[in-house]
């Protein structure tokens, strides 16, 4: 009797948690390749890569989009404090030059049987202040889930990590400071 009652209660949970299994959207590029903000000087972003040694199953490369995402998150929380943004960049001595490199995945692939929480991303990146200092930074975010740790997809917790990351990463492109570590690290 007591379980039929708590039957509804399961159920809600159930759903509520099914609900919310979306991935994380990158905001879209402003313009094409580059935005406009009210900061000074340019930014331009290497496009971003995989570590040569790291082992990247293909279902994450094919369908999370990291390798975008990130300086999409980037270009949206720095807006403010550059002129510019170039997304997609090459080098240049006349503006900052930023590459970053995902150094760090999960291996194994997400299921509810296998009762194997959190997804995280690591990275790597260099900051060339108008082709001269150069400082560097190791930053990672992880994620568990989302509510009572609701069953969540592997690219979707992904990209709360990737969007989490470029939130720390803008914010340390205010004050860059050498061997920087950055988000859960």
């Amino acid at each position: 009797m007591k379980l039929f009652k708590l039957l509804p209660l399961f159920l809600m949970l159930f759903i509520v948690a099914c609900a919310g299994n979306k991935t994380s959207e990158a905001p879209e590029p402003i313009g094409l390749d580059s935005s406009v903000g009210t900061g000074t000087g340019t930014l331009n972003i290497a496009p971003v890569i995989f570590a040569k040694d790291l082992e990247v199953r293909q279902a994450v490369r094919n369908e999370c989009q990291l390798l975008t995402k990130l300086p999409a998150f980037i270009q949206s929380y720095a807006n403010g404090q550059y002129a510019a943004i170039n997304l997609q960049a090459a080098s240049s001595r006349k503006a900052d030059f930023l590459k970053i490199e995902i150094v760090d995945l999960p291996q194994y692939k997400k299921n509810v049987w296998a009762g194997r929480g959190g997804q995280w991303v690591t990275v790597k990146g260099t900051l060339s202040r108008r082709g001269k200092k150069t400082v560097s930074f190791k930053a990672s975010r992880a994620s568990m889930g989302g509510f009572m740790g609701a069953y969540k997809g592997t690219c979707a917790l992904l990209g709360r990590c990737t969007k989490t990351l470029g939130k720390d990463i803008a914010a340390w492109l205010k004050n860059p400071v050498d061997k920087a570590t950055l988000g859960d690290m």
